[in-house]
């Protein structure tokens, strides 16, 4: 089946995107005057290969959840064991699902997904908004719990910018992991090459991976300005080893594994609803 790639311009033309509806709404391709930004979908091979390294996948939840189960409000929850070898969930589902279209324009396009629990314990409704500006990409997001109950969740995105020259992005804590990468409830300070991350750092061949506590909204990746709004309150960090020519500035709301840990995500009310925005700009020369 033909993917449903819908292309978006900005009014006077420098910026170009691509939404794949079929694949999570994912921004697959961004373009600055034809220079790509994000790691560009060309092949259905990639996603077989890695989907969460194309574009800007949605995960929900975030990052890995420990034993693919969870507790909350004194009941037990299980999610899809995704990494078998590990025996966790990791990224939830959302990044891969089918989303409708309800309104498409040359410089934006709106898009929703409804969880009646086939991906997530508990049911809601994601609706995406993509516009291109003339000054770049904004993305909002608005997530509503259809349901009656408390919702636990954790959100991000798993950003795949084009490896820069330098970055820096604003974080201040760094939590501890095991040997599966899960979280072991504390919080470090930053180590030397972690504190450069801060001020900047040239990623080329270094490899970076960490889970960080945001210390502010706005990153710097090469000629572009990350911004997040304050609902996202860690940041992950990942090159892939250092050359792979990629780096994932993925803001996050929530911990990773944080529905496990206190305090470690959010909880929307029956019928509420939370707005997210991230925007990406090029930097003035």
């Amino acid at each position: 089946m033909e993917s449903k790639i819908f292309k978006l311009n900005s009014p006077d033309r420098k910026w170009y995107a691509e939404v794949s509806a079929d694949y999570g709404a994912n921004v697959t391709k961004l373009q600055y005057e034809g220079e790509d930004v994000f790691i560009p979908l060309k092949s259905k091979a990639q996603l077989c290969e890695n989907p969460f390294t194309v574009g800007s996948p949605l995960l929900f939840p975030a990052n890995r959840t420990a034993g693919g189960r969870f507790v909350f409000n004194d009941r037990e929850y299980h999610l899809t064991i995704t990494d078998k070898k590990n025996k966790l969930n990791l990224h939830g589902l959302l990044y891969c699902r089918e989303f409708s279209v309800s309104k498409y324009e040359d410089k934006s396009i709106t898009l929703q997904y409804e969880n009646t629990g086939e991906i997530y314990p508990f049911p809601f409704i994601i609706t995406a908004r993509y516009t291109l500006f003339n000054c770049g990409l904004e993305q909002k997001f608005t997530l509503k719990n259809t349901g009656e109950t408390d919702m636990p969740y954790t959100f991000a995105l798993h950003t795949t910018f084009c490896e820069p020259e330098n970055f820096c992005v604003p974080i201040f804590l760094a939590q501890e992991k095991d040997s599966k990468h899960i979280p072991t409830g504390r919080y470090l300070p930053l180590d030397q090459q972690e504190l450069k991350y801060v001020s900047g750092f040239k990623p080329h061949g270094i490899p970076i991976s960490g889970y960080y506590k945001a210390n502010g909204n706005a990153a710097v990746v090469g000629d572009y300005l990350y911004s997040v709004c304050d609902g996202f309150d860690h940041f992950v960090l990942y090159n892939g080893g250092g050359k792979s020519g990629y780096l994932c500035v993925e803001p996050q709301v929530g911990a990773v594994n944080g529905l496990n840990i206190p305090g470690g995500c959010r909880i929307l009310s029956g019928g509420e609803k939370d707005t997210l925005c991230v925007s990406v700009e090029r930097l003035s020369n």
